[in-house]
Order: C-alpha cells, then structure tokens, then sequence
C-alpha cells in the first residue's frame, strides 16, 4: 500500500515541487534530449511536433494488440515489425491542429512539406500516416536509445527520492521491452507540454532555447545550494549567489541545439526585450533574470513550471506504476 501510495500523481508532485532544484535538471536535460532530436531531424519544430502527434497514434494502435493478446510483444526491438502491421486511422486536419495547438492553415502547411521530405506518408484515399522507412531502422533506434537513457534518468532521479528499489539499468530495460506502452504514454505527455508552449510562446525554437538557460541556472543552483526549496521561491536565492555566474553563450545554444548561431541570438534577445533573460554588456553571455519570475507579465514562468510539474509527474506515476507491476 504505502508503496502504491508513492507511485500517485498528487504525491509525485509534491516531490517534484519541493525538490525543484535537485529533480527538474534531469527533466530540463530530458527535454532538451527530446526537443533538440526533433530540430535536428526535421529542422524545423512544428513538423516534429506534428510527426509525434502521428507516432503516439501508431504506438497507441500496436498497444491495442494487448486487447486481444496478452503476449503481444511491445518491444522496441519488435517495433519494426509491429508498425508495419498497423493499419492507421485517417486523420483530419481540424484534429492535427486541435491536438498540436497549432492554426489549421499552418499544419495543412507543414503536413504539406513533411509528405514532400517523406517524413509523411500519403496513402489510398488521402490517408495521411507516418511510417518510419526501413533505411532509417539504425538511426532511428540510436535516437530512441538516446531518448530512453534520459527518460530512464528522470525516473531514476525520482525513485530515490521516493525510496523505490529501481535501478537504473532496470528502468532501462522495462522501457525497451515494453516500448510501445511507454512510448505512447511518453509522446502523449510530450504534445500536451509542446501545446502549452506552443499557445504561449507562438514558437518552439524559444522553448528549446529557452531550455538551455533553465539547464545551466538549475545546474548552477544545485551546486551552489543545498537545492531543497520550493521552485516558487527561486527568485529568493541567498544574497552570497550571483545568478548572473549561471550564464551561457548563443554559441553554447546552438551546439547543444542544433539551432543555428544567429537565429539563437534573434530569439535570446527577444527573451531579453521580454525580460525573461538578461544580456551582458561585456560578455555577451545570457542569464535568466530570476527576480522577474513571478511577477513577468511576458513569460509565464511560474505557470509554465506548475503545469510542466504536473503533466510530467502524472506521467512519471504511469511509469513508476507500470515498472512496479
């Protein structure tokens, strides 16, 4: 029972938000993991956003196998074969607009392109479906790896705190051999936390840079501090920390994002203009302007964080669940 208990949502998130600074690193590196993949795949965010729309359907419909067969294998070494098997529902434009919070027109559009690339399949009767191609297999898994060993990180992060006997390379391990389960569990978290942003910041490319400042101020943070307070009170770090020492440079961005240098800087210095990060004079470097998090008219930064917690601590109660069994 008790620990049933620490596998719930609510308790999750208590956790998550009063050990912001310890937990949220790996989540931020997590995100970055997952955004920055997308970017460099389909150099451009709202088209992955929209492939990852198409890919939890396709996961959700190889789950369905379960309904009839117990046995069925999820696996992600089995993927391969079960996606080929998969006959996928057609979808409506209004649906891919609802579900990614982009305009109609703009997914029509990026649908357009995305079936151009190949990234989008375009069958009988107009079916639009994505498909991963046969010649992309090993890339594909070695991206996947890459996105499990970092989902498989935050969880791990979280068991501690939690006190639940998971190793790490067991986490690992569950994930592979039941793929699909996680992975629609995983995508469908990640549409609902691109959508939130998406409707805020009306571009991703600012989230994903966005993330970069967030990484190097909770990394700075968790060493300077003993990193066990509520993320509300970030903007009252003691007064012996100097934030503007959590800094980072567009050309540190653009490596780690695959975003390109100059369109880092445009979009960092909107953050400045909004006031979420401050530009020194001097270095050129960037530091969020934690002062300002509770009380930016532009950025919904305490929001944003408060939904990011409770989203992703739902998700991780699915996980933690889901290994536990």
């Amino acid at each position: 029972m008790e620990r049933d208990i620490k596998t719930e949502k609510n308790h999750i998130e208590k956790m998550l938000t009063e050990n912001f600074v310890k937990l949220m690193p790996t989540f931020y590196e997590m995100q970055s993991t997952f955004l920055s993949g997308l970017y460099r795949r389909y150099g451009d965010l709202e088209e992955g956003n929209i492939v990852i729309f198409f890919a939890r359907d396709l996961h959700l419909e190889i789950l369905r196998k379960r309904e009839n067969d117990l046995g069925f294998n999820l696996s992600l070494e089995n993927f391969w074969n079960n996606h080929k098997d998969i006959n996928q529902q057609k979808k409506k434009i209004i649906y891919v607009s609802k579900e990614t919070g982009l305009p109609k027109e703009t997914a029509r559009r990026k649908l357009i392109d995305l079936i151009k690339k190949k990234h989008i399949k375009k069958g009988e009767k107009n079916k639009i479906f994505w498909e991963p191609a046969s010649e992309f297999k090993d890339s594909y898994i070695k991206i996947i790896e890459e996105q499990i060993s970092s989902l498989a990180k935050f969880i791990y992060e979280q068991g501690k705190f939690l006190n639940l006997n998971l190793s790490y390379v067991k986490i690992q391990k569950e994930i592979r051999n039941n793929y699909s389960f996680f992975w629609y569990h995983y995508l469908n978290f990640q549409l609902e936390y691109i959508k939130f942003w998406q409707e805020k910041l009306k571009d991703l490319e600012m989230l994903l840079i966005g993330l970069q400042a967030q990484i190097q101020t909770l990394n700075f943070l968790s060493k300077k501090t003993s990193g066990d307070f509520n993320f509300f009170f970030l903007n009252k770090i003691p007064k012996d920390i100097d934030i503007r020492d959590a800094n980072i440079s567009a050309t540190s961005i653009s490596e780690v994002t695959g975003i390109p240098r100059p369109t880092c800087i445009r979009k960092l210095d909107k953050f400045v203009k909004m006031k979420f990060i401050e530009k020194d004079k001097v270095s050129k470097r960037y530091h969020l302007l934690l002062g300002q998090l509770n009380t930016n008219p532009s950025i919904p930064a305490v929001e944003g964080m408060r939904k990011t917690i409770s989203i992703f601590s739902h998700f991780s109660s699915i996980v933690l669940k889901g290994l536990s069994n």
